[in-house]
């Protein structure tokens, strides 16, 4: 008996040893699978950390940095956590073309946001358009309608106020407060020459009627001779459209004509509003973040930019109004990437760029209330605008009584 024992004994060895290597094993094969599971999704910013624009860019990557914070607390996506890779642009399209290179091809990332500046985004646009690649716009106001439009736009979005939207935001107002003619002042250039189209081309919708416009050279050192004009021609409000540089140029040359002034927020900037004097009234079609924690709890909008608010702590009462709309933006241009990668089936660049043009709920962010969809890559929507009027220091949500 004993010897039976012994000879069985090998035998029941090798078989607690194959058990053991099959659960060793399956327990492997499942860590393993854990550890796929949990890798993270990355995602490319491409900001300017140095040179002219980089407090704006910085404000943007801090924005970003929360925003990331933020949904990885809540989860992250499906579980995996979003990683968010930055790289410095400097304001140079040849490094901005190296770095959105580099977050593709060996980072991976699933979607790329920025630029800074506008005079980079057609750098960008072109090569998340070539390397079909989603890329989400946080500056600019340029119409992304693929159907109007001949320029490819299949993979690029943006969370910038367009160029419609805040002309209906600023049109509606004019409207009701019985505010006509209007007057266009655009650049003499090609985006210039687009803008007093939309602008000519709005003014039906909203019985408003638009005089001829006027343009100015982006090198001129005043306009007082186009607001003479206008004011003559009895303009009741003048709808200025050109680049953040020009601003202070504006605001000089108004300052002496007193005719009403409406600017799209783009065209703001610190040095700009030095130049505000009172001497006229100043109004732009601005996202509700500009309102901060004064937004109307009314507004959509309004738990969203409390929520930003918190997560910026201290940070987001310093910001000018240039860094105040470049961390809203790319707040905004991670929140929306989330919301495509929750409900796209794989974190690739077509699932991704699929899944945002059928978001089946609107994304209320800081900059506005969104839908992109496959014939409108922006989809802000005109009435989560507000217009506000310029006071000496601060802005305040306009209050119209109609008179006509």
């Amino acid at each position: 008996m004993n010897r039976g024992l012994t000879m069985a004994t090998p035998g029941f060895k090798t078989l607690c040893r194959l058990f053991l290597f099959v659960v060793a094993s399956v327990l492997i094969a499942d860590k393993a699978a854990c550890g796929r599971d949990a890798l993270s999704i990355s995602v490319g910013g491409l900001w300017d950390l140095s040179g002219d624009h980089r407090r704006e860019g910085q404000a943007a990557y801090m924005a970003a940095r929360k925003a990331v914070e933020c949904l990885n607390s809540q989860g992250g996506i499906g579980g995996r956590p979003l990683e968010l890779v930055v790289a410095d642009t400097r304001g140079e399209p040849g490094r901005l073309l190296l770095e959105a290179r580099k977050l593709v091809e060996q980072k991976k990332v699933v979607a790329l946001m920025g630029p800074t500046s506008e005079t980079l985004i057609p750098v960008l646009r072109n090569y998340a358009e070539a390397h079909n690649v989603p890329m989400v716009l946080t500056s600019g106001d340029d119409p992304l309608l693929p159907f109007r439009n001949k320029e490819s736009v299949s993979w690029t979005y943006s969370i910038s106020p367009g160029l419609g939207p805040a002309i209906k935001a600023l049109f509606r107002e004019f409207a009701r407060a019985g505010l006509e003619p209007v007057a266009p002042l655009v650049a003499d250039n090609a985006k210039g020459k687009r803008a007093s189209l939309w602008l000519q081309g709005y003014g039906p919708e909203y019985h408003l009627r638009i005089l001829p416009f006027q343009d100015f050279g982006l090198h001129d050192t005043d306009v007082i001779s186009q607001l003479q004009q206008f004011k003559e021609e009895g303009a009741q409000v003048i709808v200025a459209w050109g680049p953040r540089s020009w601003g202070p140029v504006l605001l000089r040359s108004a300052n002496r004509t007193g005719v009403p002034v409406a600017v799209p927020v783009q065209l703001l900037s610190s040095d700009m509003l030095k130049e505000y004097a009172g001497s006229f009234r100043l109004w732009t079609a601005a996202p509700p973040l500009l309102l901060g924690n004064n937004v109307p709890l009314s507004h959509p909008c309004a738990f969203i930019i409390n929520r930003f608010m918190k997560a910026m702590e201290q940070e987001a009462m310093k910001f000018s109004i240039e860094e105040c709309l470049a961390a809203g933006a790319a707040w905004d241009a991670l929140h929306l990437t989330a919301m495509g990668l929750r409900t796209s089936s794989t974190a690739t660049h077509s699932d991704l760029r699929h899944a945002i043009e059928n978001l089946d709920q609107k994304y209320y962010g800081v900059m506005g209330v969104f839908k992109p969809r496959e014939r409108d890559h922006s989809g802000l929507v005109p009435s989560s605008l507000i217009v506000l009027e310029r006071n000496k220091n601060s802005w305040r949500p306009v209050i119209s009584s109609k008179r006509r």
